[in-house]
């Protein structure tokens, strides 16, 4: 089964969040449980501490508790009035009588003392048992606390002996010393509270629990809807993406992608759209390449099946001249093939280099005189401008010789008569800066840049008349790239062009191709 992005992301989203909920409302059940059990545990030694006062004055009274062991009927009337379920025997024995007062008259104190005079609540004698007040009718007993009489109430006496209740030392008990007078005399013993004791409190306790669970899967449907509005929100733009990208494929180059966000998506459209662009214009440059080709290769052909046609015909005489005529063409028509199969080879980057240390400074000054003849021949002044001291440049000498030659070549053909070329050589940190200038004609503003295109030609002083492939400057542009450097063309102050090339000095090594 194939996800999509919108999908996996909602289905992700939607897993966190339920991890999440489900995390939390089992977090909040055991809190809820912990924090009730503590509040149980609190009020339980409040409790077992009223309960320890209680049979603290209960021992005071009696000396033991002897007649506590094993006896409900006596125990639960103490600890019922420990817990203000009925009045505290013990704390209705503790009310003492008024004194007459020895100055009033005898009629009048035993007035007093008839009208404030209390029935006393005595302990029962060893052996009697005192019966808790009936119940009357249609009224509820008071509800029992927490802690109860029977299974949950233990105590033992000082010497480590039970009085009532199963819970012994040891076990895991809530426990309260019994005190009298700085001493212990007992301990009161009740089992550590759960909430499952009471059916009131598990009641409870499950109402908050079944709450927590509708909330927890509430929140569970309203995050799965969300997850899946984001999800399908956030993947609007991919396909906005995908389409741009499919029509890109298809060879629609023109098609741009819509920048929605200004995130990371957003630059995705942006790159997308930069390279369509780039696509679009190589596809433009290839049409155009194409098309200049093949009127470059159709041009000399041309040529030469007329004049061949025109010996066939008798029309021109088959001698020396019309044979010189066929070589002109031939040999033009075997340059471009050249200069085709070396940029060829500088795309694949086949072409081959062997770079050494060499100088520059000689270099230059040994074609200046190669070319000196044939500038004078076409009325032109060739100077060369180089420092008086060696320069050193790791580079290949025949490629660089290569590069160098096309520039006086293309000055020599396009520069007026009468004209200056000048060749000048410079030093600068890391870098070695060679240009060539000549003066009129020179071209448009703005055109400079266009002279490196391929098959590129300016028209009132680049004609193919003066002869060239239109593919010499691209060939000094990849061979100067493969020596880490740069070329690039401006107008020059003679009136012409001027032509810089900027190569790394000796302290960078180019790689060496072979």
């Amino acid at each position: 089964m194939r996800l999509s992005i919108s999908k996996k992301i909602s289905l992700s989203l939607i897993l966190v969040l339920v991890l999440s909920i489900a995390t939390m409302a089992w977090l909040t059940s055991r809190s809820l449980q912990a924090g009730f059990n503590t509040y149980l545990k609190e009020k339980q030694l409040i409790d077992l501490n009223k309960v320890a006062l209680v049979l603290a004055r209960y021992y005071s009274e009696h000396g033991d508790f002897s007649n506590l062991r094993h006896n409900p009927r006596v125990v639960r009337p103490l600890i019922d009035g420990a817990l203000g379920r009925v009045p505290d025997p013990l704390q209705r024995d503790s009310r003492a009588e008024p004194e007459p007062d020895d100055e009033a008259p005898p009629a009048l104190n035993s007035l007093r003392q008839n009208q404030e005079r209390r029935p006393a609540l005595r302990p029962p004698p060893p052996g009697t048992v005192r019966s808790p007040p009936p119940e009357r009718a249609g009224e509820a007993r008071p509800r029992a606390g927490i802690l109860d009489l029977g299974p949950r109430l233990s105590l033992i006496d000082e010497n480590g002996e039970a009085v009532f209740g199963p819970l012994r030392q040891g076990q895991a008990t809530l426990q309260q010393a019994v005190i009298e007078d700085g001493k212990t005399v007992g301990i009161v013993l009740a089992p550590v509270p759960e909430f499952g004791f009471e059916k009131t409190t598990l009641e409870f306790i499950r109402n908050q629990m079944s709450h927590i669970v509708i909330l927890a899967l509430a929140l569970i449907l309203i995050a799965a809807f969300v997850s899946i509005w984001l999800g399908k929100h956030l993947v609007r733009p991919i396909a906005s993406l995908r389409k741009t990208t499919q029509q890109i494929a298809s060879g629609h180059l023109h098609a741009r992608a819509e920048i929605v966000n200004q995130d990371e998506i957003g630059d995705l459209a942006q790159h997308i759209n930069a390279m369509a662009k780039h696509l679009e214009q190589n596809e433009l440059k290839r049409k155009k390449i194409m098309a200049d080709l093949s009127h470059e290769l159709r041009t000399p052909l041309t040529v030469m099946r007329a004049e061949v046609e025109a010996m066939i015909d008798g029309v021109r005489a088959l001698n020396i001249e019309s044979v010189r005529s066929l070589e002109t063409e031939i040999r033009h028509l075997n340059k471009l093939v050249d200069d085709l199969h070396q940029l060829a080879l500088a795309d694949a980057g086949d072409l081959r280099f062997h770079f050494e240390l060499i100088d520059v400074r000689d270099l230059l000054q040994q074609l200046g005189s190669r070319f000196q003849a044939r500038m004078l021949q076409a009325q032109l002044s060739l100077h060369v401008d180089a420092p008086d001291l060696p320069v050193q440049l790791h580079a290949d000498s025949s490629r660089l010789t290569q590069v160098i030659e096309n520039l006086l070549e293309n000055s020599l053909r396009y520069t007026d008569a009468g004209g200056r070329v000048l060749l000048r050589l410079s030093v600068e940190p890391g870098i070695v800066r060679i240009c060539i200038e000549d003066s009129a004609p020179g071209l448009a503003e703005g055109m400079h840049h266009k002279m490196f295109d391929r098959l590129y030609r300016e028209d009132q002083a680049r004609s193919r008349v003066k002869g060239g492939s239109g593919l010499g400057l691209a060939i000094c542009r990849s061979l100067i790239l493969a020596h880490r450097g740069e070329i690039q063309a401006s107008a020059s102050a003679l009136g012409g062009v001027k032509v810089t090339i900027l190569l790394p000095s000796s302290e960078t090594k180019p790689e060496s191709s072979s």
